[in-house]
């Protein structure tokens, strides 16, 4: 949930970012699922690996790019946002507690293989031993109500940047319109 958030947040701030403001709700879920996409490496056992690293990040913005063309009006931006809420999943694991071994993310690689963490632990970590009920569910529990008291005010700040910066834009746009209309004497 946390890494959903995390996205939609990183989504909002990198469309306030740019010229040509152009989110939609496709993008946004687009962002949310994106931002959650680098754990899939769970399932192949490299947890924490090649999906977590700016090279797998520059792999989502090439890729978002291809896939958006002739989709949307200005794919580059677009493409730029997806791979930023990509990135927000790396940021919020780095600041994360992380006992496994060795622990951090190879944020760095293909560059490096080595193994950053930041120590912060601002975030707890989250419990697969499902066979463990206490640890698995109420601490599972206890680390999602962290996540959301953290990044519920990220994302209504991020928001309210995003729509102070579009709802300007429209009313300007608005405004051109209607000298537009106005017949010229």
């Amino acid at each position: 949930m946390g890494h959903a958030l995390g996205g939609l947040a990183a989504a909002f701030i990198a469309d306030s970012a740019v010229r040509r403001p152009q989110l939609s709700p496709a993008l946004l879920v687009a962002a949310a699922a994106i931002a959650v996409a680098p754990d899939l490496d769970l399932l192949i056992g490299l947890h924490r690996a090649y999906t977590h690293s700016l090279g797998a990040v520059l792999v989502v913005g090439v890729t978002s790019w291809l896939v958006l063309r002739g989709r949307v009006p200005y794919p580059m931006p677009a493409a730029a946002m997806l791979m930023t809420a990509y990135g927000s999943h790396l940021m919020l694991d780095w600041m994360g507690k992380d006992t496994s071994s060795p622990p951090g993310l190879t944020i760095m690689w293909p560059f490096s293989a080595t193994y950053y963490a930041s120590g912060w632990n601002l975030f707890g970590e989250v419990s697969r031993r499902y066979w463990l009920p206490e640890e698995f569910v109420l601490g599972n529990l206890l680390a999602l109500s962290w996540e959301l008291a953290l990044l519920s005010p990220l994302i209504v700040v991020a928001w309210a940047l995003w729509s102070k910066r579009t709802l300007a834009g429209e009313t300007k746009n608005e405004k051109r319109q209607t000298n537009k209309a106005r017949p010229t004497r």
